[in-house]
């Protein structure tokens, strides 16, 4: 399934909305993106991860994704559904809207029939604005309706939807959050945490979408991009501190999972940063209390690109 929104965002938009209907759509990997993105659930049910989180969706249930978080989402078989995508940059929202949100992200239902209705219109009337871009005031508008509608999810009443995960598995993905840094091996990592490496693959891969090497390097290359801005450290350096062995490895799986070389990116969000008074990405840590160390860690990819899971 494509994501239009999303490609409307990669060449420059600062919203996007989409609306998609599907069955068996479950091939999204584990992924993040610089951007806000309001995930509503039309009809159906989903399951949405984030980090080392999940969550059961229902019918009129919406989660907000702040920029820099992996997740994903996937439906049972068979299963239909119908949702409602929209990205936004941060810098469109006011300060205090921004500050409001990023105390308000774990998922959630309303509680009143009439404010699911008010919501779902208002998301309507914003994708309804979008497809008109050649009206009169056409951005005005769209960042206003932006506004009321993240002003009336965070005002009414609603109900967080409790997160629901399988320990193991999820502390796991924990422990590689916070040691991303390091070598970090799958046998030892099945090994720390009392598990057989191969169904150690099978449950992280079903947890992730993607394998155990594709989500340790989204991650270094996510917190390589928060020391762009948050460092003035050197290319070099930076692809040392998230657990690179070379700068040849960490350009060639930047590139893969981001389309452009670092030293670009680096450059361009420098520039953001000293234009903007940016100071932090704001990758957010995961909730999660950290499983108990039972092994020495010393293993995975700083030298090689090669191992595959």
């Amino acid at each position: 399934m494509i994501d239009n929104a999303a490609i409307f965002m990669q060449t420059g938009s600062s919203i996007a909305a989409e609306r998609i209907s599907s069955v068996n759509d479950n091939t999204m990997q584990s992924h993040f993106h610089p951007y806000y993105e309001l995930f509503y659930l039309e009809k159906g049910t989903r399951e949405v991860v984030i980090g080392d989180h999940s969550f059961s969706l229902q019918p009129h249930d919406f989660i907000i994704f702040p920029p820099y978080t992996m997740h994903h989402s996937f439906s049972g078989h068979n299963i239909e559904f119908s949702r409602v995508v929209l990205y936004f940059k941060p810098e469109v929202l006011p300060p205090e809207i921004d500050a409001m949100l990023q105390q308000n992200l774990q998922p959630h239902t309303l509680v009143s029939p009439e404010q699911k209705l008010d919501f779902y219109h208002q998301l309507c009337q914003l994708i309804s604005e979008q497809e008109h871009p050649d009206s009169l005031f056409h951005e005005q508008v769209l960042f206003s309706r932006l506004e009321l509608l993240l002003m009336s999810g965070l005002r009414y009443q609603r109900t967080a939807i409790e997160p629901h995960t399988k320990a193991r598995i999820a502390k796991i993905v924990k422990y590689i959050h916070n040691h991303y840094d390091e070598d970090l091996g799958l046998e030892a990592l099945a090994t720390r945490f009392f598990v057989n490496k191969y169904h150690l693959c099978r449950e992280f891969k079903r947890f992730t979408m993607c394998n155990f090497v594709e989500y340790v390097n989204k991650i270094r290359v996510l917190h390589a991009q928060r020391l762009f801005v948050e460092s003035d450290k050197t290319i070099t350096q930076i692809a040392m501190d998230v657990g690179f062995g070379s700068l040849t490895h960490f350009e060639r799986v930047f590139f893969q999972h981001t389309g452009q070389k670092p030293k670009k990116m680096c450059t361009l969000m420098r520039e953001q940063r000293d234009h903007n008074g940016i100071k932090s990405l704001r990758v957010p840590p995961l909730p999660l209390s950290e499983a108990p160390v039972t092994a020495d860690v010393r293993a995975l990819n700083r030298d090689s690109a090669t191992l595959v899971v």
